[in-house]
């Protein structure tokens, strides 16, 4: 049998090829984010009590039985060279490769025995197909075609993978916050997605108050060396015409004339950064 199969007008490499049945590395390594961890303890009930989930495949033009579901299962048969296989064709009308990447996604998600973080990291593979038809339903909609309705995309993940918007939006607001020691207990499931949510909001609002903490001292700072590098003590002088040398120099920005001394600081203290000439006038 040829190494290359022809499915939906593309061509494919041939991963394995195994009492009748086949696969590609294109879906072959699709989901091995489900059961990867367990491969070990899989075969070994496999190799004790046989398979108990049909493997799923769907029957392309041209004959060949094409591995869309079990190819965990079926490298575990390989490998223990298991003959009798259980299998079950999937009737489906397949357009490309990812409509049958997408129908994979939704039957996974439908197994009781995975996780809720398990069934959004699987509806989450999908995200980009949806984004992409929310993308043609706009330009649909800007050239004056007829929209059904609009896709949220979170909601349609959440859809998939048989749980709340709110908890695909949370999921994703903890993935995105790059706080590692959280994602990692989130994945992990020593955190529920709502208790991670929790931490990552608390993380960012203690992060917020220290930035503009920093930010007020910075500001009060320079404020500071502003003031103190513009203040300019008035100069007295002890007559007037000393005062206008100061003014017609430029040395001085204004010439102050009182008999009440306090009242200079009064009026310094309004406009502090003008340099001042002061003459007290005596009775």
């Amino acid at each position: 049998m040829s190494n290359i199969i022809q499915l939906l007008g593309q061509s494919y490499n041939i991963s394995h090829h195994y009492e009748g049945l086949t696969t590609i590395s294109e879906l072959e390594s699709y989901l091995t984010l489900a059961d990867i961890n367990r491969y070990s303890q899989l075969k070994a009930d496999i190799e004790k009590n046989g398979i108990n989930d049909p493997i799923l495949y769907h029957t392309t033009a041209n004959g060949i039985k094409l591995v869309i579901d079990g190819h965990i299962r079926l490298k575990a048969c390989i490998e223990l060279e298991i003959s009798d296989i259980l299998t079950k064709e999937i009737k489906e009308d397949f357009e490309t490769l990812s409509d049958i990447q997408f129908w994979m996604v939704k039957n996974q998600c439908q197994r009781r025995n995975l996780t809720q973080i398990h069934k959004i990291q699987l509806a989450c593979l999908h995200e980009e197909k949806i984004q992409q038809t929310a993308k043609d339903n706009l330009v649909n909609a800007g050239k004056g075609n007829n929209v059904e309705k609009a896709v949220d995309t979170l909601l349609e993940i959440a859809k998939i993978a048989n749980v709340g918007r709110t908890t695909v939006a949370r999921y994703k607001k903890v993935v995105s916050s790059g706080l590692v020691d959280i994602i990692e207990k989130m994945i992990t499931e020593d955190l529920s997605i709502s208790s991670a949510y929790k931490q990552v909001q608390k993380a960012i609002k203690n992060e917020l108050n220290a930035t503009m903490k920093t930010e007020v001292q910075e500001e009060t700072q320079i404020e500071s060396e502003v003031t103190e590098t513009e203040i300019h003590k008035p100069q007295y002088v002890n007559d007037i015409n000393a005062g206008m040398h100061l003014l017609r120099g430029n040395e001085v920005e204004c010439l102050i004339m009182t008999k009440d001394e306090n009242k200079v600081n009064d009026f310094v203290s309004q406009q502090p950064n003008v340099k001042y000439a002061v003459f007290i006038i005596e009775d």
